[in-house]
């Protein structure tokens, strides 16, 4: 009973996964009409050439016609090739039109399907990426596409027109001789059932081999990330062993998907060979004189079993689309906690007042990471934000940039709390660098505008000028339109931050500056051209430094002072030397060398 119900609630779970499917080409409506005309006349071409056959079999090459004169036999004979010949140019050209227009609609909905996912991928919280392994989202995004592209364009659309091409030979069938065609449909049944049963355990094989593929991927991905780490802890012999062992278990998820797959073509043969013999029984007992119509038959049965077996073959694209599709699906259907109001506040010019108001946070809920965090930092206000690992730091930037939401408490940016803007004009007034800020594959210039058209070239030159990074630049090959290559590897960590910070100005004048220090992997000469291009930048401008060094800590205006989740600690830097607290035991660690 269990499996039963198991089996209905899997059917109707893929019926809403094939709807869903359906919405997207809903802007196609009138190609797709097009489509199915064109279809229903490749169908009655198709099926109406047995009966030109049963014709030319009944009244001219049956033993009782031999009477006939052989020149009225050749001629009724040419006007039937003749019809016979249209039919087939007719069917030819249907078959053809149909295809090219289907396969045209099917790209347009995996286009359109690809973008929703893409656009959702963009949209989920940051918590999403904490929890889940970025291979696998990647995954989702290429290989599961794929795995629809082959279910738009084979499984739904061409089995569409397989069971067009079906019902139409069982109506031609059943209009010819309604005792041969339900002799023939007896075997029915059985094909149904041999391929159902199949079919489910197919479906189970094609979900855990699309799993494994999964996390082989996401395996792949993280070693080919962290090579250099692997290489230097002398890891290299141990994930090897981890790839071999997931590569071995994809290997046998993917036996036993092919292993299913083989079990539909001797099903399809053995019940046409079932049906031909039912078909020759039922022929000697009803009509023994109608040679014509047994002809036929046996062209209908063969028009009746072709489709099934391309039906048998798109079945487990099916299979394996619709396993693809509940990860997409599962993927789109998640729900983004992060909504924006529904009339956002407009930030207008950017003040640069910030609150945080008895904030507190946790990542998953259960152990909390920040603990009823309160400040004020007034416009203007250079702030530092210390602490050792894991106090909150980078916690306080992320809830700021509302990547996150805060359990409890608020946040306020020029009197008004985060939560009533838009997280796209949020955004854009942030302007973050971070210790290895991210570059995009492209040329310099392109990760300078990042796509935006309304950036002039001398808008960037000033820019670089403006934090110092015009000079290396220049000195690139071929100057801001130098290809950076991925990762922008062809850069250092204090040129990428330079970069980095031309990017920031150009995205607004009035951005409040978040700093994941800077100048903390840097050498002395380029720490020099940073700390330079952070004193400009952040003049006049509220900014928010996490401080690794005591440089930075010294000249801040402010510093907020973080040990496990709370703000233990705040003023200037003398003030809080003279309060001889946690903050005095973190400047000995950094004036002895070290870094936070």
């Amino acid at each position: 009973m269990s499996d039963a119900l198991s089996s209905r609630k899997a059917l109707r779970r893929d019926r809403g996964y094939l709807h869903r499917i359906l919405f997207y080409a809903k802007p196609y409506t009138l190609l797709l009409i097009l489509g199915l005309l064109l279809l229903l006349l490749q169908v009655l071409s198709v099926n109406a050439m047995p009966l030109l056959i049963k014709q030319a079999v009944d009244r001219f090459l049956a033993p009782e016609t031999q009477t006939l004169d052989i020149v009225e036999r050749i001629a009724g004979l040419k006007d039937l090739c003749i019809l016979l010949a249209a039919l087939v140019g007719g069917m030819f050209l249907f078959r053809v039109s149909h295809a090219y227009l289907m396969t045209w609609i099917g790209q347009c909905v995996l286009r359109d399907l690809r973008v929703a996912v893409f656009e959702k991928v963009q949209a989920l919280p940051m918590r999403r990426f904490d929890q889940v392994r970025v291979g696998r989202l990647m995954t989702r995004a290429t290989s599961d596409l794929d795995a629809l592209q082959e279910l738009v364009r084979n499984g739904i659309i061409g089995m569409l027109a397989n069971l067009l091409l079906l019902v139409g030979a069982m109506v031609f069938m059943w209009v010819l001789e309604w005792r041969l065609a339900l002799v023939t449909f007896a075997a029915f049944p059985i094909l149904a059932g041999l391929l159902t049963w199949v079919n489910i355990h197919s479906r189970r094989a094609q979900r855990v081999a699309r799993d494994a593929t999964s996390t082989l991927n996401s395996l792949t991905q993280e070693t080919l990330s962290g090579l250099f780490t692997l290489r230097m802890l002398n890891q290299r012999g141990t994930i090897l062993e981890r790839l071999t062992a997931l590569s071995e278990d994809l290997r046998r998820a993917r036996a036993r998907v092919a292993d299913w797959g083989t079990w539909h073509f001797p099903i399809l043969e053995g019940t046409r060979a079932l049906a031909n013999v039912l078909l020759i029984v039922a022929c000697g007992i009803w009509i023994p004189h109608q040679i014509g119509s047994l002809v036929a038959f046996l062209y209908y049965i063969r028009f009746f079993f072709r489709p099934l077996e391309e039906l048998a073959e798109q079945s487990q694209q099916l299979q394996s689309g619709l396993a693809s599709a509940e990860r997409v699906f599962d993927l789109l259907d998640e729900p983004e906690p992060l909504r924006d109001p529904p009339a956002p506040l407009s930030l207008g010019t950017f003040q640069g007042d910030i609150q945080f108001d008895h904030v507190s946070f946790s990542y998953d809920g259960h152990h909390p990471i920040l603990h009823d965090v309160s400040f004020q930092i007034v416009p203007g206000q250079n702030v530092a934000v210390v602490g050792a690992t894991g106090a909150g730091k980078s916690t306080l930037f992320n809830l700021l940039c509302r990547f996150y939401e805060v359990s409890a408490g608020a946040i306020r940016i020029d009197h008004a709390d985060i939560r009533n803007y838009a997280q796209r004009e949020l955004r854009r007034k942030l302007g973050v660098v971070q210790q290895d800020p991210m570059l995009f594959s492209g040329t310099l210039a392109d990760n300078l505008t990042l796509g935006r058209p309304d950036v002039s070239r001398e808008d960037m030159v000033q820019a670089a000028r403006y934090v110092n990074a015009h000079p290396f630049i220049e000195a690139l090959p071929k100057g801001y339109d130098t290809d950076l290559g991925e990762g922008g590897h062809r850069l250092s960590t204090g040129q990428k931050q330079l970069i980095a910070l031309a990017r920031v100005l150009l995205q607004n004048p009035d951005v409040l500056l978040l700093l994941d220090e800077a100048t903390a992997s840097v050498d002395s000469e380029t720490e020099a051209l940073i700390q330079d291009a952070l004193a400009k930048l952040m003049r006049n401008r509220t900014s928010i430094a996490i401080a690794h060094r005591l440089s930075t800590v010294i000249h801040a205006d402010t510093i907020l002072v973080m040990r496990h989740g709370r703000l233990v600690e705040q003023g200037t830097h003398s003030e809080l030397i003279e309060l001889d607290g946690y903050y005095r035991t973190l400047v000995e660690v950094m004036r002895h060398g070290g870094i936070l």
